[in-house]
């Protein structure tokens, strides 16, 4: 019996479209808030600011709220990144078993809740993020029935 099975190919193109969806969704919200100079205002006026920020110029609030948010977005991206990749090397090369599917399962649940408890849940853009990352967690769920069903032939 193989330890691993060849990966679908409509599998692979799932889950690289959702991952492309939930960078898209990403992207342009973070284009949104970095330039929108009301998003920035707010940020200012917000309590969560440092005490040491308080002697610097506009200018320099600026320079680390974009700081802020290609920051956050980097974080957020990151994991579905690494998906699409390490599932185009598993799609060529590797072939994918059930510790593939059980480590995404994990990392995307906590990737999503980390998004969850730093983002506005009346968001579009974290909307649709949050369908793309529930199509993900059906697609990893449908790829471990797929092997179980593969291991039974």
């Amino acid at each position: 019996m193989r330890q691993t099975i060849e990966m679908p190919k409509y599998i692979f193109y799932i889950i690289v479209s959702l991952c492309v969806g939930i960078i898209i969704f990403n992207s342009i919200e973070t284009i949104i808030k970095a330039k929108d100079i009301d998003l920035f205002n707010k940020w200012i006026l917000s309590k969560e600011l440092n005490i040491n920020v308080i002697g610097q110029t506009k200018q320099q609030l600026y320079s680390t709220y974009l700081s802020m948010c290609l920051s956050t977005y980097f974080v957020r991206i990151i994991t579905v990144i690494a998906l699409a990749i390490h599932s185009y090397f598993t799609f060529v090369k590797i072939g994918v078993n059930k510790l593939y599917v059980y480590i995404w399962i994990m990392l995307l649940i906590f990737s999503f809740v980390l998004i969850l408890f730093g983002q506005s849940v009346y968001n579009i853009f974290f909307v649709l993020s949050a369908i793309c990352y529930l199509g993900l967690l059906i697609a990893m769920i449908y790829l471990f029935k797929f092997i179980n069903y593969r291991r039974m032939i």
